[in-house]
């Protein structure tokens, strides 16, 4: 009986260290000490956040949008259940739930959806095209802000993330300002009726 009893007692660190390599990253992976944030996660939300973006922006701009937003909902879904990327899963998911409401007030029904293998991306109205940018560009800069507010020990995390969203943002008025001429001149045309100034 005390044989068994020291054989668990032996047995129950050896149980137990798997567990904490987990929770930490393997091989030089962790991000922080004690924080739950790992390098390879933080790569790969800032890889995917670049990557897909740039790929939208090869889109035909009515559908972007969509696009946009299905590259948020992939980062949101990858951080799913991690409560160390909770802070950034809430900044993800304001910019997701923006571009969700842009592509539901906007969307063309005239035009037909885009495939493309196994996605599919709805087009919003040409001439939403300006209000869109302003509205999505908004919402990536309360992002951005979020993230910078987080707790301090996420901050080296964190700066990465919100980096990547700034360079969606840089992409987003490079879109802008390749706008086709007939969407110029219906801001022109609008900017008369209204006595607005541009």
């Amino acid at each position: 009986m005390v044989t068994n009893f020291l054989r668990v007692v032996l047995i129950i660190p050896f149980l137990a260290q798997p567990l904490a390599a987990s929770e930490g990253g393997n091989n030089g992976d962790r991000g922080g000490e004690g924080t739950g944030l790992q390098n390879r996660t933080t790569r790969d939300i800032v890889k995917t956040l670049t990557f897909e973006f740039e790929r939208c922006h090869r889109e035909k701009k009515i559908y972007r949008w969509d696009c946009y937003r299905k590259t948020y909902r992939l980062v949101v879904n990858k951080l799913n259940g991690r409560l160390s990327y909770s802070h950034a899963q809430d900044a993800l998911e304001h910019v997701e739930e923006e571009l969700d409401q842009i592509v539901a007030e906007y969307q063309d029904p005239a035009v037909p959806k885009k495939r493309r293998l196994t996605r599919s991306y709805v087009a919003i109205k040409p001439e939403a095209i300006p209000a869109a940018r302003a509205r999505t560009e908004r919402a990536m800069e309360e992002a951005q802000t979020m993230l910078l507010r987080a707790p301090s020990h996420t901050q080296s995390h964190y700066v990465r993330i919100a980096d990547a969203i700034n360079s969606n943002k840089v992409l987003l008025r490079s879109a802008l300002l390749m706008l086709p001429n007939r969407l110029i001149r219906l801001a022109q045309i609008f900017a008369k009726s209204t006595n607005l100034q541009l």
